[in-house]
């Protein structure tokens, strides 16, 4: 075999498995209010998973714009505790016909740098799409978020 041709064969073969691995490592930022068209559980997992890993600025997009300040206050610092896992119920469609919007309970276990104890957080996720946009705005209501404090 020439050289240059095993030289090409290597440079591809290369090429793909960088390919790859930047595929399965690449750090993904989710940008659904500009205009990424998710799916309702795809806007969902987007948005828990930002809330679990601390990144509420990410998570406040998701947000009905009216609400992202009152979002970002209530959301604890990242030196008061962390979010560790989340499990969500189930879809509660509030029009089956249109599927414009539904509800989810969401609960995620969380602790505090001040206790070692885990302690349960949930949010009611109340998500309607903006039907000309087509994309999916959030009301969230958190209950339990004292748990950073103690």
């Amino acid at each position: 075999m020439p050289m240059e041709s095993r030289s090409i064969r290597l440079l591809v073969l290369g090429s793909l498995l960088c390919g790859g691995l930047a595929c399965a490592y690449g750090e993904y930022t989710p940008n659904d209010p500009m205009g990424n068209n998710f799916s309702l559980t795809e806007a969902h997992k987007v948005y828990t998973d930002a809330v679990r890993w601390s990144k509420f600025d990410e998570a406040s997009a998701f947000i009905t714009p009216s609400e992202r300040v009152a979002y970002l206050a209530e959301m604890p610092d990242f030196d008061e505790g962390r979010f560790t896992d989340w499990t969500a119920g189930k879809w509660i469609s509030d029009n089956e016909d249109t599927s414009e919007s539904a509800t989810i309970e969401v609960t995620y276990r969380a602790y505090s740098m001040t206790s070692p104890v885990e302690f349960k957080v949930k949010e009611r996720q109340s998500w309607s799409q903006d039907p000309e946009k087509k994309f999916w705005h959030l009301k969230s209501e958190f209950s339990g978020l004292g748990g950073f404090t103690y």
